[in-house]
């Protein structure tokens, strides 16, 4: 039987590095956040940097860019940062067993991407189109075009 063990991760733990849809060669580009040192209040302590490996496109990351992971699926979009992200719904969704536990500092809290997946997500029902949705998006990653 397959098994998931809550990892007790944030969707913040899959900001760092998104796979975005580029805006000159609609190819899969990345956005790669870093934490930076700041002088003033006012300065941003997040950089972003926009890099397309297909068309050479290099930007500050200011602009907001369309997530490259995301598909419909049951009348709903499923979408995922990038592959971990991706990696992770997948390793949930194809769980028979999905086991939480109690934090030794927190208790039982409600703040992990676990507890905070949408139902149609959780129910047994939708597995198998959310698992062949994802393994239409993971090709999508390596050929850098949307079918």
């Amino acid at each position: 039987m397959s098994r998931f063990k809550d990892p007790r991760l944030h969707i913040d733990d899959f900001v760092n590095n998104l796979l975005v849809a580029c805006p000159s060669c609609n190819k899969c580009a990345t956005v790669i956040t870093e934490f930076q040192e700041v002088s003033t209040a006012t300065d941003s302590c997040l950089r972003r940097l926009f890099i397309c490996n297909h068309c050479g496109k290099i930007d500050e990351a200011m602009n907001e860019y369309q997530l490259w992971l995301k598909a419909n699926c049951k009348g709903n979009i499923l979408w995922a940062y990038n592959l971990k992200h991706l990696e992770y719904i997948e390793n949930y969704v194809q769980a028979k067993l999905r086991e939480s536990s109690r934090h030794e500092k927190l208790g039982w809290c409600n703040q992990g991407l676990f507890s905070r997946l949408p139902v149609w997500i959780k129910e047994k029902r939708n597995r198998n189109i959310i698992l062949m949705t994802i393994k239409k998006l993971k090709k999508t990653i390596n050929v850098g075009k949307r079918e």
